[in-house]
């Protein structure tokens, strides 16, 4: 039994891919990954691309593409997060996106926590955190010097393991006072040396999400891919988070240029209905654009309709649509070679599908592995019955709710 083909099997069965499913199975959507390599080769450039977006009905391949260009961004060298939008993660608010992407981040070939273990590497290169203090002590970097501090902190050999976890915690998002900094700088004798005056929390959001592209970069790696799934759960936020959340997709992807990370690159996906269910039908163009402006937000009013322009291009331009009969020809094959090596069982072929507008790659996907599964548990056929599950863009006032600490209005 091959393993890695029998846990991608399983994860298929379920309905969820997973890295080893992704890998066997690829992708057959090569114009969405010409895109991506030209967003990731270009993720440190002047003027680079803004992100990518996905669309497609439930079922139709979005979680497995962003699975395999996730794959894709690690063998380029990529520091990899995926985020989930949800009620916990509401994407008006930086800081749980961010919290979020840390949680969900993996580091190419290396097991450790992402931030622990690119400081790491760092204490082991002296030149490489020179560089970065340096760097991020430049206005330009926009940047509090506490960053600048714990970089400084972390050159001396006198500063204790435990202090330095407590570096970590705060870098991923975690609180640490400016006292517990300032008793740690007096100890070395520096006591005065950083002005240790903390950032609002909106603002400290923002700068974290800086440092830590920069801090990826110093420690080797090619740069940060974020990848948002389910965004189309904004739909359900009230008016003012809907709004809010649209500007800040578009600081994620970094649509205008005053306004982007660098060392980013990030690509969403989002249900192929939303245009039609959520911005054409409630008007969020013009309602939610001049629901900003009456506020006082002119700019985050721009920056939300260029954000829903970027959902219509979606839309339009790269929306997965059913697989042909060629394609689901060559998906079978190959996935009748995973299910034979999984089960080390002779796995017959199939009566070719029937095709339907409006039935997706999940369903023949699972179509075929329970088929298969059927025949060699018992020798015997099954007949399938499917049913289609639409998506809810009822409004909540419990999602999109920014953190006690963080209302999420200030855009980086």
């Amino acid at each position: 039994m091959n393993l890695e083909a029998r846990t991608a099997i399983e994860a298929l069965r379920a309905g969820v891919p997973n890295a080893a499913a992704v890998r066997l199975l690829g992708t057959e959507e090569s114009g969405i990954e010409q895109a991506f390599d030209a967003l990731l080769a270009a993720v440190w450039a002047e003027a680079p691309p803004p992100g990518i977006g996905l669309a497609g009905g439930f079922g139709t391949g979005k979680s497995h593409l962003l699975g395999y260009l996730a794959e894709v961004a690690r063998t380029h060298d990529f520091v990899v997060s995926r985020v989930v939008i949800s009620k916990e993660t509401p994407l008006s608010d930086p800081g749980r996106v961010f919290e979020a992407a840390m949680r969900g981040t993996a580091l190419p070939n290396r097991n450790d926590d992402p931030i622990g273990g690119c400081l790491a590497i760092l204490r082991e290169s002296p030149e490489r955190l020179d560089a970065l203090e340096d760097a991020v002590s430049r206005p330009e970097a926009k940047l509090a010097p506490v960053f600048a501090a714990i970089l400084y902190l972390l050159r001396k050999s006198s500063t204790p393991q435990g202090l330095i976890h407590r570096f970590e915690r705060f870098l991923a998002g975690g609180r640490m006072t400016a006292t517990a900094f300032r008793q740690a700088l007096s100890a070395v004798g520096a006591g005065r040396l950083f002005d240790l005056r903390m950032p609002a929390a909106a603002v400290l959001a923002e700068q974290r999400i800086r440092f830590v592209a920069r801090l990826f970069q110093a420690a080797g790696f090619a740069g940060w891919c974020l990848l948002l799934d389910e965004v189309e759960l904004i739909g359900r936020y009230t008016p003012l988070q809907r709004a809010l959340a649209y500007a800040r997709l578009n600081v994620w992807l970094g649509i205008d240029p005053a306004h982007r990370y660098p060392g980013v690159a990030t690509v969403y996906a989002i249900t192929d209905d939303f245009v039609a269910a959520v911005i054409d039908q409630r008007q969020d163009d013009e309602k939610l654009v001049e629901r900003l402006r009456l506020k006082g937000k002119p700019v985050e009013a721009d920056m939300a309709l260029t954000a829903i322009r970027h959902i219509e291009a979606t839309v339009r331009q790269h929306r997965l649509r059913p697989p042909g009969l060629d394609e689901l020809q060559r998906s079978c094959l190959r996935l009748r070679e995973i299910y034979e090596a999984a089960h080390d069982w002779l796995t017959p072929a199939l009566p070719q599908s029937e095709r339907t507008a409006s039935r997706t790659m999940r369903q023949y996907i699972k179509s075929w592995i329970t088929q298969w599964d059927l025949q060699r548990l018992t020798g015997s056929g099954i007949s399938i019955v499917e049913e289609t599950m639409t998506t809810n863009y009822e409004e909540n006032e419990g999602l999109g709710q920014a953190s006690q600490d963080d209302t999420g209005d200030e855009l980086g």
